[in-house]
């Protein structure tokens, strides 16, 4: 039976029983409700993403006086609000490049072993390295303070560096390997042919070919650094980061401050996006490799070099990274656990309803955004819109990229009541805050399977009369559904996580992550642990389903 003929069962077959169906997709294809969609769906886009930004932007502007009178010439304080700004902005900065510079240094090579070889625990090792991505940061630095308090690390700055090392880590590790994928191994060969050494070929070939995508991993990786909030707090002692701050100020009603210090990162981030998307569409593909060969490299080259540093980038990943992410799993104690969970404070109850909270809030968001997602990713992917398709597709990455604490900060201050007062703090607010930086989870993945979309089988469903919805619903949306699942599922998992955007934002409500940094301020490490492993156990089957329904499509959660 050729292509013609299936499209023809596909189609005429089920118009028997769907008489009514067929009439109202035929009517709903129109082009004026075509049209409404997309009103809708770019209103709904910019009011979520935007909106709160231009807000931030416009707070600032307004409140310029008292900023500036409560940054630099407080009639008590003096500057000391605008010399503690700097302070934890240096925090962050400094931080943020020391970890990616650990990240570099034992990442590169376990890229290039997950991409280039073949052993018995490939799939395993690769997943265990994607997986601190997955879990709430509020976990992971809890796991992360609990291993290094065994050599005598203690709350500060080093331990805010260990932390931030293992939750950056993926991202570098992700993009590098994606970069190396794209090398042409028959390059590389070419070159040894010629006498070059491995690493004459690394410096002269491969480098230059993967600098790309090692300089906007490490920007991204950056960013996700400079953001971090609640595995933070967890380590912080008494370091105050930029988000530590934002959160603070926040707590204390100086709004006008917070939105400046907001509006700083937002900047900042926004900058570092820019460079990620200049560096994206740079050309590799034409560059001239001059063959410089050096003895050292030769020598360094011998099987004892590389071999010796794969070895020693997998012990470090281990000491740095799995061990320190999952060592808390070892750590559970169930006597105290059940002590403390069902003590008089009854631990328990407000562990269940922040479970709730985090489920309930979970299906809302990815309820909302796959309604809206999958006409964004058509718009994206198939509306011939010029500049407009790149600057609708340059603000949906502006969430991945912005402190969390920011965001929620922006967000509270558009949608609550400094704003246009629609969501009091509580769970209304931080279903707004997760549709924000959620939406891009569930539009990639959308758009990169709607490119993979066979048109010539959406073309011949048109030429035996389908109207474009029917086409949709029997052709495109089961050749993309996989793509819509593994979206869902990275921003549930990506929603369950948060913890920064839902301190600003949460009210008396609670999620599991913020429930973790409020446990462990307590002491009650025991719950704290508890509640840990649970969400542990739950991102890593989460993420197992994302790697099951988009095997090909390269994810970021």
């Amino acid at each position: 039976m050729g292509d013609s003929e299936k499209m023809e069962q596909i189609l005429i077959e089920p118009q028997k029983s769907n008489s009514l169906l067929l009439k109202a997709e035929t009517e709903l294809s129109k082009r004026k409700y075509k049209i409404v969609l997309e009103v809708l769906v770019i209103g709904f886009f910019m009011m979520i993403i935007a909106a709160p930004i231009i807000n931030i932007i416009s707070n600032v502007i307004d409140n310029i006086g008292e900023i500036r009178i409560r940054l630099f010439s407080d009639e008590l304080l003096g500057d000391s609000q605008w010399q503690m700004m700097k302070s934890a902005l240096w925090e962050s900065f400094s931080i943020a490049f020391i970890a990616v510079g650990i990240d570099l240094i034992i990442g590169f090579p376990i890229a290039a072993i997950l991409t280039r070889g073949e052993f018995k625990g490939k799939k395993i090792i690769d997943f265990l390295v994607d997986l601190p991505m997955a879990v709430p940061t509020s976990a992971l630095g809890f796991s992360v303070m609990l291993f290094w308090t065994i050599f005598n690390i203690l709350p500060g700055r080093t331990l805010i560096i260990f932390v931030h090392v293992a939750f950056t880590y993926p991202y570098i590790v992700r993009n590098l390997k994606i970069a190396i994928e794209k090398v042409n191994p028959l390059l590389e060969k070419a070159a040894m042919t010629l006498s070059a050494s491995k690493l004459t070929v690394l410096r002269t070939i491969s480098f230059p070919l993967i600098r790309e995508g090692l300089i906007a991993g490490s920007i991204l990786a950056f960013t996700r650094s400079l953001g971090e909030t609640g595995a933070t707090m967890i380590c912080a002692g008494l370091v105050e980061t930029a988000p530590i701050l934002v959160v603070g100020l926040r707590k204390q009603l100086q709004l006008p401050t917070a939105s400046f210090l907001s509006l700083v990162l937002i900047i900042i981030s926004l900058s570092l996006l820019i460079i990620v998307k200049l560096v994206a569409r740079r050309d590799t593909t034409t560059k001239k490799f001059w063959q410089i060969h050096f003895d050292w490299e030769k020598y360094l080259s011998k099987p004892v070099f590389t071999r010796g540093i794969k070895i020693l980038a997998g012990i470090l990943m281990l000491i740095f990274v799995l061990v320190p992410s999952f060592y808390i799993v070892s750590q559970i104690n169930l006597p105290i656990v059940k002590e403390e969970l069902f003590d008089v404070d009854n631990k328990w109850a407000y562990l269940w309803e922040s479970v709730v909270n985090s489920f309930q809030v979970g299906f809302i968001v990815i309820a909302i955004d796959v309604v809206f997602a999958i006409a964004f990713a058509f718009i994206l992917t198939r509306e011939k819109w010029g500049k407009a398709n790149e600057i609708l597709d340059a603000i949906l990455d502006i969430p991945l990229t912005i402190p969390s604490a920011a965001l929620g900060f922006a967000v509270f201050m558009f949608w609550g009541p400094a704003g246009i007062d629609i969501a009091e703090p509580g769970i209304g607010m931080i279903i707004f805050t997760h549709l924000t930086f959620t939406f891009p989870y569930v539009v990639r993945p959308i758009a990169a399977q709607i490119k993979n979309v066979d048109v010539g089988h959406e073309e011949a469903s048109a030429t035996l009369g389908a109207a474009p919805l029917t086409t949709f619903r029997r052709i495109t949306f089961p050749a993309i559904k996989n793509g819509v699942i593994a979206g869902m599922i990275a921003a549930f998992t990506r929603s369950l996580g948060e913890t920064g955007a839902t301190l600003i934002v949460m009210g008396a409500d609670r999620t599991v992550p913020v429930l973790i940094v409020d446990w462990v301020e307590e002491n009650a490490f025991g719950s704290a642990a508890f509640a840990s492993i649970l969400v542990i156990i739950i991102s890593a089957f989460l993420l197992a389903l994302v790697r099951v329904f988009t095997p090909d499509i390269k994810q970021r959660l």
